[in-house]
């Protein structure tokens, strides 16, 4: 593994030196390119990592891996740079060894640079890009603006006591937390909590609280049911430099057959359908997608979980399967709340009592103090705000706890979503010269008798929706001419698609299994040549690899 311990977060400069770093240490295992250029004209790193002395990179099954999207989300970014890590550290390892041999892997780790950047060396908070959006104006509204004010490094939340008007109170279970002022409470300390900063054009109340200027979501910004009121969705889909890439670099790479983009928090797997019901879904991809996400779940811990509402249209795992017919996960990672041993229902809906939020909090509170040294929370101190005079400011850690795990417990993190990673790899399908025999029918005439067979988990066509939409090619088996003469059989021949082994798992009845005799290929070709003359033959499958079979008379 690199020589830095994976306790710490990346900046773009610290990241782009570890990307360089592994494709120096590893030449025949990993090369470094630019899918593009952000907003502030950064590179968007690609590492591919594949064993190139078995093939070309986009001759292979491939897995494609982002991370950081959203700017404060960078735990996606160091498990994306653990996993190629990883991956080539490990290369003498059998297992690691023929996934490198049979695979490709594409892994952007940061797929916007500017805001993580932004992030990581300033005390603000923002959702994607560092484009102020929808409008500029938004610096300079009065009202209050996030600030840190305290200089302590971060944006925390202010409690303002107004006994008259405030609707918290402190818990009496924990200083530090704050719960709701009950109805008829008329008596008692009670407190208006703010964020940390400070109020432009400060008259006097009343005052709004303004939103961030940075409001665009760059993960709504893709082709798939985008619409002008999605919120933070942009200009028009792909109007974000950072997604035109993205985009453009999976649909230029036919191979790509999963996709996994890396996000946090809340530890569960993301998947489709996700801008109509399970019930409307098609009923093979929805097997499909729980069989993979059940096992995601037995390698981490994270349930896996639809995404269906509208809020969730236009993001990558929804464009790629709806349009490029790819399966996909959105893996939130850092379960925050799992940690501290509080169970999320996430199939349930019910919205938490104001009593539930605050015994939750306390067991995060807890787990905080005996696993953290209490470093998650940030004590209230007093602070003579300039405008609203004695304040205190305190809260969690937003960045390093909040949104994403405190830095000790990183690597954890990221080893737990890499064997989920290798293990979705695993499944892409492989189109293999299964069996070739030579038969001498007559005097140098001869009968070659080419059998091919899918040995992976998914089709060649990966999707129903890849079928049904036919942006997949269908799998061809060609004949490169050489030392001997075709006289009966196609030069090229469509094979169709391949079924992989998950749908010889689908069953009519008992003894019948779907893709027994679908997951192979038998073709024969009647040759003219001497004895010792060669021919090649080679299987192309777009999502299944290209294998190549010289044949000797």
């Amino acid at each position: 593994m690199l020589e830095h311990k994976y306790d710490k977060y990346y900046t773009y400069d610290e990241l782009t030196e570890a990307l360089n770093t592994l494709a120096n240490l590893y030449p025949n295992y990993a090369s470094i390119s630019s899918i593009g250029k952000s907003y502030e004209d950064r590179d968007v790193w690609c590492i591919t990592v594949t064993d190139f002395s078995t093939g070309e990179a986009e001759h292979k099954p491939a897995i494609y891996i982002d991370g950081n999207t959203h700017a404060g989300e960078v735990t996606g970014s160091i498990a994306a740079l653990y996993t190629a890590d990883y991956l080539l550290s490990n290369k003498d390892k059998s297992d690691v060894r023929e996934l490198l041999q049979t695979t490709t892997f594409y892994i952007i780790p940061r797929v916007n640079p500017d805001g993580a950047e932004f992030y990581l060396t300033t005390p603000n908070m923002l959702r994607s890009s560092v484009r102020v959006w929808p409008d500029e104006e938004l610096l300079d509204y009065p009202g209050l603006h996030r600030s840190d004010i305290d200089g302590n490094g971060y944006i925390l939340q202010m409690r303002l006591r107004d006994d008259k008007r405030g609707p918290w109170k402190i818990s009496k279970l924990d200083s530090r937390l704050m719960e709701p002022r009950k109805l008829d409470e008329t008596k008692g300390e009670f407190y208006h909590i703010l964020p940390e900063g400070l109020i432009k054009d400060f008259e006097g109340e009343p005052f709004k609280l303004n939103p961030v200027p940075w409001q665009l979501d760059l993960n709504r910004n893709y082709p798939s049911e985008w619409k002008p009121e999605i919120k933070g969705g942009g200009d028009y889909p792909t109007s974000e430099s950072e997604i035109k890439n993205v985009v453009d670099f999976i649909i230029s790479h036919k191979n790509i057959g999963a996709l996994e983009a890396l996000h946090t928090s809340g530890g569960i797997l993301f998947r489709s359908p996700y801008t109509y019901p399970e019930s409307e879904f098609n009923k093979y991809d929805l097997k499909l997608l729980k069989t993979i996400g059940a096992r995601g779940e037995e390698l981490t811990g994270y349930p896996d979980v639809p995404s269906t509402g509208g809020i969730f249209a236009a993001t990558i795992v929804d464009w790629a399967y709806e349009h490029q017919g790819i399966p996909g996960f959105t893996p939130e990672l850092w379960d925050l709340y799992g940690r501290a041993g509080v169970k999320i229902d996430w199939h349930e809906a019910r919205s938490l009592t104001a009593e539930e939020r605050v015994l939750r909090d306390l067991k995060v509170l807890e787990w905080n103090d005996r696993e953290l040294s209490g470093t998650g929370f940030i004590d209230w101190k007093e602070f003579d705000h300039p405008q609203l005079g004695k304040v205190e400011i305190g809260g969690y850690n937003p960045k390093y706890f909040r949104q994403n795990p405190p830095h000790k417990l990183l690597e954890q993190e990221c080893h737990k979503m890499m064997t989920f990673l290798l293990a979705h790899a695993k499944a892409l399908p492989r189109v293999m010269f299964e069996d070739v025999k030579v038969n001498k029918v007559s005097e140098n005439i001869y009968e070659i008798d080419v059998f091919v067979a899918n040995h992976g988990f998914l089709a060649t066509y990966l999707t129903d929706k890849g079928k049904n939409k036919g942006i997949i090619a269908k799998d061809k088996i060609k004949v490169v001419k050489g030392q001997a003469e075709i006289i009966s059989g196609k030069e090229e021949f469509e094979v169709g698609y391949l079924e992989g082994y998950f749908s010889a798992q689908e069953q009519y009845g008992e003894y019948n299994p779907i893709g027994y005799n679908d997951g192979c290929k038998r073709v024969k070709y009647l040759v003219k040549g001497k004895k010792g003359d060669k021919i090649t033959f080679v299987i192309s499958s777009e999502k299944g690899g290209k294998q190549v079979k010289e044949v000797q008379l």
